[in-house]
């Protein structure tokens, strides 16, 4: 068993979230690790839940099933022409029960990046201007904290996922933060347009953020920083599921299985450094 952690930050990645539910299987459930503190942001906002709720496989099983039953990533009778906001909000709302909604709602500090752009921008084009500067930062310095799009204006605001859950909102947020235009909508929270928060940082710390950490990772990076107390964990090699390809369940199930396998071996190492 891995050591117990203060915090965990679920990073965003898509589909590669799944990659979490797989390492997390192997490293330990929440019950295991009992954070007093969990971070989100896109996708990962999604893998948070599911863990705290404890529906991972469950997940796991209700995405496969409708990704074996999409055969494409574009659907002329869909809005935004494409499947992904249909299929994203059916299987959020199936897999997180009434019980792992009130599970949530009783767990540990649960934060949900969102990112805000600035609101005289109109929102696609505020969504294809920061999406541009997030692959840029991404390309060019390869670290999960990115700098040029928040100096660029793009905003940020923190959900308490545990209130979202008491007021029936817990599915609405989960989608809310997992949007990239133009798949899908660019949404409202409180009646403020907002993004997908990985654009502003593919793996935000909590804002009260205090003892040891466990940043749970979707992609490899060159640069992550090296901080006292942070403990940074990402796939071993490049995972098989692409962020939006909703057409092929083998993916999801490949990026499970190598999270198992990565967190089998991150065991056996935290195990040697011990």
């Amino acid at each position: 068993m891995a050591r117990t952690y203060d915090q965990v930050v679920f990073s965003g990645g898509g589909i590669r979230c799944f990659w979490h539910g797989g390492f997390l299987s192997e490293v330990g459930t929440f019950e295991d690790l009992k954070p007093k503190r969990i971070s989100s942001v896109s996708g990962g906002a999604l893998s948070a839940a599911c863990w705290i709720g404890e529906r991972e496989e469950d997940l796991l099983a209700v995405m496969q099933e409708a990704f074996a039953a999409n055969d494409a990533n574009f659907d002329p009778g869909k809005s935004n022409f494409t499947p992904h906001q249909e299929i994203y909000r059916d299987v959020v709302d199936v897999t997180l029960d009434k019980e792992a909604i009130e599970r949530v709602a009783d767990g540990p500090e649960y934060e949900v990046a969102l990112s805000v752009p600035p609101q005289q921008l109109a929102p696609h084009l505020s969504a294809v201007f920061y999406g541009i500067l997030y692959q840029l930062d991404q390309a060019v310095r390869s670290t999960p904290h990115l700098r040029w799009p928040r100096n660029a204006g793009l905003g940020e605001i923190r959900v308490d996922g545990r209130q979202a859950a008491r007021d029936g909102k817990l599915v609405d947020l989960i989608c809310a933060a997992a949007t990239i235009p133009p798949v899908f909508d660019v949404p409202r929270w409180n009646d403020c347009r907002v993004l997908d928060g990985g654009m502003l940082d593919k793996a935000p710390l909590p804002l009260e953020s205090e003892g040891e950490t466990l940043v749970l990772l979707t992609s490899r990076y060159r640069h992550c920083p090296n901080e006292p107390g942070r403990t940074y964990a990402m796939p071993s090699s490049e995972v098989a599921a692409d962020k939006i390809d909703f057409s092929d369940a083998s993916k999801v199930a490949r990026t499970w299985d190598q999270g198992v396998r990565d967190g089998k071996a991150w065991l056996a190492q935290q195990g040697a450094e011990d």
